[in-house]
This record gives structure tokens, sequence and C-alpha cells, in this order.
């Protein structure tokens, strides 16, 4: 896993693409690791289970932030921001075609490696 930690300064300094990148490299790996299954070489990604422990952790973080969460309307547009954010970003990786392969070999069949 790659190491995250910076300085103080840089993690004051305002937005770090390769922070947040690295942030979310690790907790997908994290995700794949936690949905290999014992009994075969297979792994089953439990997406409720994941979205609702994403969601969980979405909460703490913003009430970690003073100005996320500080008043009603604060807190509503920061959720109408991430939620713009969420549907830009599904719609994104819906259309990759990595992505498009992935779904059409994990729940179609139609792929060479066989289904999940």
């Amino acid at each position: 896993m790659t190491d995250l930690r910076t300085t103080f300064e840089r993690a004051a300094a305002g937005h770090d693409a390769d922070y947040e990148r690295g942030l979310a490299d690790a907790i997908m790996r994290t995700i794949a690791d936690a949905s290999k299954v014992t009994d075969t070489d297979a792994a089953v990604v439990r997406t409720g289970e994941a979205a609702s422990a994403l969601v969980t952790c979405l909460a703490i973080v913003l009430a970690m932030s003073p100005s996320g969460a500080r008043s009603p309307t604060a807190l509503r547009q920061t959720l109408e921001t991430l939620g713009k954010r969420l549907r830009q970003r599904l719609a994104a990786i819906e259309r990759s075609p990595r992505m498009q392969d992935i779904v059409r070999r994990a729940f179609h069949g139609t792929g060479t490696s066989g289904t999940a």
C-alpha cells in the first residue's frame, strides 16, 4: 500500500488531487481484499454493504468538517454538491470501456474469463 502520509503544510494547503487519488485507490483495494471469498478463487463485491459502509465513513468525515456540517443550510449544500459529483462520476465510470467489460463478463456471461 502506498504511504499517503504527508507534511502538515501540504495537508493544510488545500485540495490535493494526488492524495485524493491515492486515498480512493486504498479504499478500493480494501474493498477488493475484503471481497475475496474463502472457498473459491473469486471476489464477491457486496455492493449494498460496501455502499452502506462508505456512507457511514462519509458521515464520519463530514462530521469532522466544521464548514460542511455547521448549519442545516451548509449541510444541505454540501450534500447537494456531493450528490452532483457522485452522479457525474457514476455516469463517467458506467461509460468507460473497462467497466462495461467487467459488467459484461461478470453479470452477463459474455466474456472469455468466466462469470461471477
